[in-house]
């Protein structure tokens, strides 16, 4: 009996959605555009040379922008008070396998929200109703598919509020009943409820005027049944929700679909927030804010407003969610300086959370990192991927190479769809509700966690539905205690509840993920930009901040090199610097490091040339430049000019310097130069002199031999075979052979590329089965 309960209940449910609308008008055509046009959505745009685009008719292409516009009149008889809604398909079903395509709608010339798989409907406020007349723009973007899309189903709808809440609190008594045990109290109370509440609805003439004043009183009952069921207090788990939605900087699309992506969600976000003064919003990353500032300014202002009163929490510390692995120390370095002072700069806040939900490994410097940056804490849930050895942890204290702890929590949020691991874009709902907490191993020193929900990367965020969906289960018994919180409020109780706990562990060590290890090597161009851009920048600053030292009247191109670190910082995003992202993405990065190596150049050169006309040496003079921390001596070679056939280099005290020339086509002149400070330079003469080659012996610290199958120094005896391998390396200082016997080493080895999946992502175990 029991079960044909539920089974009774979910039909009916199912049909009560039907009814949430109690009037459908079609929005029978558009004008339409294929390609962006700047000022399509302002109200006064004149769009009479555009063409006719009727409801199902189709439009796509692959990374097309098309617009869509409308006047809609607001019936006389729909009265302002009631609540009504768009309903915008721009793709048959918004299927999965089509989630790229998104589009952003315009209401009396102002961005409102995103239309997405997961966000087709949108709500009209009670202005817009009143005025009597809608102007719509639609700007919608094709997606990275060669395929035609159907725009189904334009309409104004006119909402039962009383229905709609009426089905979102019978929807969560129904899913709540599959996580509870059957027998128990609580769900053959909220069995009976529910079975009584539907029972109250007359479905003999759906759509009636009596089906509707049944529900109102089933709904009536119904609350009043949970309120005096469910207990004043209750010793239950917390559970807070943040509405929240990763996106992606560049992965499966590239940086100016990102920009786009942002207004869509950023948008839908601000949109709720005017239906749901409770919903709260996480977004981290300020490269993603000042897309939205340089973009769409209007979005960016209501952002603002939203983080003054409360509703839109900014966190997250990094200018992007980073790499860990690849980039260097003074580049994660830079990631906290640029994000913080961004969201210091614009919005007033210290940040408190590295908020890196989704990166593949987290390095062991970065606990000190984080503290001497300013921030207390760290979150993630990527560690749950691990292969084999899944984490024993989710609240701990994280310690860092110098011995610096950082709190540390672990989003322990179920899979979206049945995976095994954790996610950063929870559906929000009883299973994902009772989930996180089932999943969570620290029970014994803390009962509140924090849930992330909402859809990520273009899916908009978090939906209407995952927001009634929160309200309803604070009606509901035994199931966690949910909250609208944000994250700093949760990390700092949880800090106050564990500070002085002895059972809070320590992980000691590097957050190693066993997963992803293919992102070391995939696309090497990005990572050898990477690197030879974080050493130019260094040379670049070292020198300019000489030079600004050093020269009264010189001007440190602060803005410039600013500007140049942010896009560094910005592929070093962790799915463009690992490699995992399209084609097209390291096509622009790698154009992108073209104009940073460009500009980093001629501004490394303008100081070197600046600092070497003002070094106090009269005559002409060479001047040798050290951006290593330690002192240099050795050889430099410079283009041959035939100016150099009579010039001979000395230094301060007369030391002639050796010279060599090199080279038959492209000749060049080499010098040995003798110690050069740290962090410093060191000029020396330039005398007329007919002897330039070969008069000065180099100096030698260390006798060479190399033939062919040999090489020896004072430290080592090296022997080789035919193919270049290591058959003896012989220490001399030890006075013992290092290979054991007949052994080899310089073994280059070649290994089968066939991971189980993600073939730029990964190297799976049994690679070394197969090697060559």
């Amino acid at each position: 009996m029991l079960f044909f309960i539920k089974e009774k209940a979910k039909r009916y449910i199912r049909d009560l959605k039907n009814y949430i609308y109690t009037d459908k008008i079609p929005i029978e055509k558009f004008k339409f555009h294929k390609g962006d046009v700047p000022g399509a959505y302002k109200t006064d745009f004149d769009d009479q040379s555009w063409s006719t685009f009727k409801r199902g008719e189709r439009w796509g292409g692959r990374d097309v922008t098309v617009w869509f516009r409308t006047k809609i009149d607001i019936p006389a008889g729909w009265n302002s008070d009631e609540e009504a809604d768009l309903f915008l398909v721009i793709d048959v079903g918004q299927r999965q396998e089509s989630s790229e395509i998104e589009s952003l709608i315009y209401i009396n010339g102002s961005p409102i929200q995103g239309l997405d798989r997961n966000h087709y409907e949108v709500y009209l406020k009670r202005e817009w109703m009143a005025s009597g007349e809608l102007n719509i723009a639609i700007k919608s973007f094709s997606g990275l598919k060669e395929e035609d899309h159907l725009f189904r189903e334009p309409s104004l709808l006119k909402v039962n509020g009383e229905t709609e809440d009426f089905y979102y609190r019978t929807l969560s008594i129904l899913e709540t009943l599959d996580i509870l045990k059957e027998g128990s109290i609580n769900h053959e109370s909220l069995m009976k409820f529910l079975n009584e509440a539907i029972n109250i609805v007359d479905f003999r003439k759906p759509g009636s005027e009596e089906f509707y004043r049944s529900i109102k009183k089933a709904n009536s009952n119904l609350k009043r049944r949970l309120v005096e069921f469910k207990p004043k207090k209750e010793n239950k788990p917390i559970v807070n929700v943040i509405g929240h939605s990763h996106i992606d900087v560049a992965w499966l699309w590239r940086l100016k679909h990102t920009r786009e992506k942002c207004s869509r969600t950023f948008s839908t976000v601000i949109h709720l927030m005017s239906q749901y003064p409770e919903y709260l919003f996480l977004q981290s990353s300020p490269q993603l804010y000042e897309f939205i500032e340089e973009d769409y300014p209007e979005i960016f202002a209501k952002i603002k407003e939203k983080i003054k009163t409360g509703s839109w929490e900014v966190t997250g510390g990094m200018w992007v969610e980073a790499d860990c692995n690849i980039p260097s120390g003074e580049s994660l370095i830079r990631q906290f300086l640029f994000g913080t002072r961004y969201i210091k700069e614009k919005f007033g806040i210290d940040c408190k959370i590295l908020w890196l939900p989704d990166v593949f490994g987290y390095s062991w410097a970065l606990p000190q990192i984080i503290k001497k940056s300013g921030l207390k804490y760290f979150m993630t849930t990527k560690i749950s991927w691990s292969q084999f050895n899944r984490p024993e942890y989710d609240t701990f204290s994280w310690r860092g190479i110098d011995g610096t702890e950082i709190l540390t929590h672990f989003i322990t949020t179920p899979g979206m769809f049945g995976e095994p691991f954790y996610t950063y874009n929870g559906i929000l709902n009883p299973v994902s509700i009772q989930g996180i907490w089932d999943n969570y191993h620290q029970k014994d020193i803390n009962n509140e966690l924090l849930f992330a929900y909402g859809w990520g990367d273009g899916g908009g965020g978090p939906t209407k539905e995952m927001i009634e969906m929160a309200k309803k289960l604070q009606e509901l018994p035994e199931i966690p205690e949910v909250k609208f919180d944000k994250a700093e409020p949760f990390f700092d109780r949880l800090f106050e509840k564990v500070k002085d706990n002895p059972h809070l562990p320590v992980w000691d060590g590097e957050l190693y993920l066993e997963y992803h290890r293919g992102t070391y090597t995939s696309q090497a161009k990005v990572k050898k930009n990477n690197r030879s851009s974080e050493i130019l920048y260094h040379n670049v600053e070292l020198f300019n901040s000489m030079a600004n030292s050093l020269i009264n009247d010189y001007k440190y191109p602060q803005n410039e090199i600013n500007n140049n670190w942010k896009i560094i910082l910005c592929n070093q995003f962790h799915d463009i610097i690992p490699g995992s992202s399209i084609h097209e993405v390291y096509e622009d990065s790698a154009e992108e490091f073209t104009r940073v190596f460009d500009s980093g150049k001629k501004i490394l050169n303008d100081s070197l040339k600046t600092l070497a006309e003002n070094s106090n040496l009269g005559g002409e003079k060479l001047v040798v430049f050290n951006s290593l921390s330690w002192e240099r001596r050795g050889i430099i070679s410079i283009p041959w000019e035939e100016k150099f056939a009579k010039k001979s280099f000395w230094t301060e005290d007369d030391k002639k310097l050796f010279t060599k020339i090199v080279g038959e086509k492209d000749k060049e002149l080499i010098i040995y130069v003798p110690e050069i400070p740290a962090l410093g330079y060191r000029a020396f003469m330039v005398i007329e002199d007919n002897n330039i080659d070969g008069n000065i012996s180099m100096p030698l610290t260390d006798k060479l031999i190399v033939k062919k199958d040999y090489i020896e120094n004072k430290y080592y005896c090296i022997k080789l075979n035919e193919i270049g391998q290591i058959t003896s390396l012989y220490d001399k200082e030890r006075q013992r052979e290092i290979l054991p016997k007949g052994s080899k080493a310089n073994i280059f080895q070649a290994f089968e590329d066939k991971p189980m999946n993600f073939d730029a992502w990964d190297i799976d175990i049994y690679y070394q089965e197969k090697k060559y």
